[in-house]
């Protein structure tokens, strides 16, 4: 793998992540289907953007369990 495509990738998970970020702040159906829009753009989603999704959703989620944990 090249610099190149490593920058890449990492582009797209950030994107991920950032689309993630916004979906859990404004959790709205509108919000969804405006996100599927932009990600849909081209026909294609990265495997990048997947894992950048899915990884900030499963690190929120985490988050909001230990919240309600006594340390």
């Amino acid at each position: 793998m090249t610099n190149e495509d490593q920058t890449q990738n990492d582009e797209d998970f950030d994107y991920g992540c950032e689309c993630a970020m916004s979906l859990l702040n404004e959790p709205t159906e509108d919000r969804l289907n405006d996100l599927i829009d932009d990600l849909d753009e081209d026909g294609m989603i990265s495997t990048e953007v997947v894992y950048g999704l899915l990884a900030t959703i499963l690190m929120s989620l985490n988050e909001d369990d230990h919240e309600g944990e006594e340390h």
